[in-house]
């Protein structure tokens, strides 16, 4: 394996090492995930925090809907050697078709906005042409097989970032973003070392500019339809190199109140999920921390939140810059389908046509079908103080209550919590009427 083979197929699998090591802190605050893992240094399970922050079963080393939409598009591509909107699509629509229950297809914890996106595929006219205006930074991994397979910045590569951000959301934010992550990708596949930080964003704004001017050139009926500054993704990027000019430490607050500017609303902290604060989030911790592989993307993944979006964009950039040796062997052996993710990268790196590894329906079906299972073994349980039987029997604040037993009320998860919340209100109004008397 060449440099640029080992280049490439780092960043293929450091997206999916990022997507996966994130999955354990997903939702949580930076705070929280100190005080359960002290930091994400390997693939944590979740199992003892369920209903503790964190809703449901996750599986240690299992990736999730950033890389399974990658995986999408990689298939797609070394299919036709092009990623051709309506085979993206279609393999969409088949991989939310089969599933387990309470799961969109094989799709494991995906957005509410993708959802609605892929319900609305075989409705449309042509495949570009998505309803959705969704600008949350949920398709920029789709890129990162266009870059690996182009090896080059250039302007096929953007168009083709452009025109796949297109097939789910046509806010110009999220599909700009979505073709920089591509232009990032290919651009430190070509570098030996971390490159100077302000060269290299200045180089990004000029790509978005570029990119934002095809797409509206392109598509003017799509083009900041219902966004009035749908030029910026450029201008933040901007203002993001002229930030590490100057104070780059003072970036996290830099980033809230430039996004708030732009959106209308309150950001409070840069993990928030939008295209405008995780996009250059991932990029200022990459350029002032990315000596490294671990080290940048573990610092990253410790912000909790948005892990798995911000994971996959750092892991696939930095996997970029240092390849798959500089990935730690734990990390490797601990990804779950590593060998058919690795496959793919190989596929990616030779630019060979053809299904590379499993059918990926099979392949995703299975997995999800196996976190399922695990699933139903650890349902997060109902806070439930233990009481003595002959005691809630007896006390005289349950009135009609008594006449159920416990074991019966425990049987619906309903009138429990009812009972629960009626007792401890009867116990306070008690403690009250004492105290008064």
């Amino acid at each position: 394996m060449n440099d640029l083979q080992d280049k490439i197929l780092g960043s293929w699998f450091g997206m999916a090492v990022g997507d996966a090591l994130g999955q354990s802190v997903k939702g949580l605050k930076p705070e929280t995930v100190k005080q359960y893992f002290k930091q994400v240094d390997r693939y944590h399970d979740v199992r003892p925090y369920i209903g503790k922050g964190i809703k449901q079963y996750r599986m240690a080393g299992l990736y999730g809907v950033q890389t399974q939409r990658a995986l999408a598009v990689c298939d797609a591509l070394l299919q036709t050697k092009k990623p051709n909107g309506d085979d993206i699509s279609n393999l969409l629509v088949t991989l939310s078709a089969h599933g387990p229950e309470n799961y969109f297809g094989v799709f494991r914890r995906p957005e509410g906005c993708f959802y609605k996106s892929v319900q609305d595929i075989p409705n449309r006219a042509e495949p570009l042409r998505a309803d959705q205006v969704s600008a949350y930074a949920c398709y920029f991994s789709m890129a990162v097989p266009l870059a690996l397979y182009q090896q080059r910045p250039s302007k096929t590569l953007m168009q083709y970032g452009i025109q796949t951000g297109l097939l789910l959301s046509r806010h110009p934010w999220e599909v700009t973003g979505t073709a920089l992550t591509g232009f990032i990708t290919a651009r430190l596949l070509n570098e030996k070392s971390l490159p100077e930080a302000a060269a290299l964003l200045h180089e990004a704004a000029e790509f978005c500019a570029t990119a934002e001017a095809w797409y509206r050139d392109n598509y003017p009926d799509r083009f900041g339809l219902q966004e009035k500054d749908p030029e910026a993704m450029s201008r933040t990027i901007k203002g993001l190199a002229d930030q590490f000019k100057g104070a780059p430490e003072s970036l996290p607050a830099w980033i809230c109140d430039n996004a708030s500017s732009y959106i209308g609303t309150k950001i409070v902290h840069a993990t928030q999920g939008h295209a405008l604060t995780l996009l250059p989030l991932a990029l200022g911790h990459l350029l002032t921390r990315g000596g490294d592989f671990a080290p940048v993307l573990t610092g990253t993944l410790n912000l909790g939140r948005e892990a798995d979006k911000l994971g996959a964009l750092v892991g696939a950039w930095a996997g970029a810059l240092h390849g798959f040796s500089g990935i730690p062997d734990s990390w490797k052996s601990g990804l779950v389908n590593g060998r058919e993710i690795r496959l793919r990268g190989e596929a990616l790196a030779k630019r060979k046509k053809g299904l590379a590894g499993r059918d990926l329906l099979e392949m995703e079906l299975g997995l999800t079908q196996k976190e399922a299972e695990e699933r139903r073994k650890y349902l997060p349980k109902e806070a439930r103080k233990s009481v003595n039987k002959s005691t809630v029997l007896e006390d005289l604040w349950l009135e009609g209550e008594a006449e159920d037993s416990l074991p019966q009320l425990r049987e619906d998860p309903r009138r429990w919590r009812q009972f629960e919340k009626d007792k401890t209100r009867k116990k306070r109004d008690r403690r009250r009427n004492l105290a008064s008397e």
